[in-house]
């Protein structure tokens, strides 16, 4: 079963679970989202940016945010931000689907880099999302679009 994608507006239902599941892991990465989202430092509401949320059935199966990057300096570099998949649906492509949902709404955007920071064990993920290693102090890996 595929991963049903959209764009999201407000947090959605399910997310307190899901970032219960996140922290149960020893990730803050979703806490951090509530907290930017609650607090109004990171909405993901600027142009071309979005946070984007993935299903499985009726479950709450991942998010991922896109912003403009904050540590470029210009406006034509994106962020990925906030990857997170419930590990029930991990290896299933859900994380796959996000990553590509917000490349798409990223390219249709106009920007032209996309860049993330990520921890060593996602490292081959997103490589295998056509990322390439990047020896930068705010980013791991680099995609152009």
């Amino acid at each position: 079963m595929s991963a049903r994608i959209a764009r999201l507006e407000t947090l959605p239902t399910g997310f307190a679970a899901l970032r219960d599941t996140a922290l149960a892991e020893g990730w803050r990465m979703l806490q951090v989202l509530e907290e930017d989202w609650t607090g109004g430092a990171l909405r993901f509401d600027r142009p071309g940016e979005g946070l984007f949320a993935a299903w499985r059935r009726d479950d709450l199966a991942g998010i991922v945010g896109l912003s403009i990057d904050p540590y470029a300096g210009d406006r034509g570099t994106a962020r990925l931000r906030r990857l997170y998949v419930a590990p029930a649906h991990r290896g299933r492509g859900v994380g796959r689907a996000l990553v590509d949902a917000a490349t798409e709404a990223a390219a249709e955007h106009g920007f032209k880099l996309l860049r993330v920071r990520s921890p060593g064990g996602a490292r081959r993920f997103y490589e295998a999302c056509g990322f390439v290693p990047a020896v930068l102090r705010s980013a791991t890996h680099v995609r152009p679009l």
